[in-house]
């Protein structure tokens, strides 16, 4: 419910919206947190720059706006979805986005699931299907480290 949110993170090359709480992102990881305070910061400063002294300011407070460019949006979506519900579906589609986004933003848990996904695939011999989307994310460090390792285990 995109009304009922107060930041909407930008995704990917196409900036499609991802629609957060800051209250329950923040309070869920430290470097979310941060990441809404340096913005939220950014945003006022540059809205204090632009409005003359006399201007009256809005009562209601704007929209927080994020860009995250280094992740799909299908993956982006489904990591916001895991830090407000504690829940999400991983599959090979998008396990190496949530991989990623546990590491950067230190979500254990979700890092944990997802590392016991890709040892399932592994198991299964699905790990291939595991490899080839991780080259999507191969500037991230969390999927070179994977890359590396099921690249030699595949040898």
């Amino acid at each position: 419910m995109p009304e009922m949110c107060d930041v909407t993170f930008l995704v990917g090359r196409r900036q499609v919206p991802v629609y957060g709480v800051k209250a329950i992102l923040a309070t869920r990881s430290r470097c979310l947190y941060q990441l809404i305070l340096h913005h939220q910061r950014k945003a006022e400063t540059e809205s204090s720059n632009k409005k003359s002294k006399k201007a009256k300011r809005s009562p209601l407070p704007q929209k927080l706006v994020i860009n995250v460019q280094d992740y799909s949006a299908e993956d982006f979506r489904a990591f916001i979805t895991f830090v407000h519900s504690g829940k999400v579906k991983v599959d090979a589609s998008n396990v190496i986005g949530l991989l990623c986004a546990s590491v950067e933003y230190g979500f254990s848990d979700l890092h944990a699931a997802c590392a016991k996904f890709i040892q399932r695939s592994q198991e299964q011999g699905q790990s291939k299907y595991v490899l080839d989307s991780a080259w999507t994310y191969q500037h991230k460090k969390a999927a070179q480290k994977l890359i590396c390792k099921l690249s030699s285990v595949s040898r």
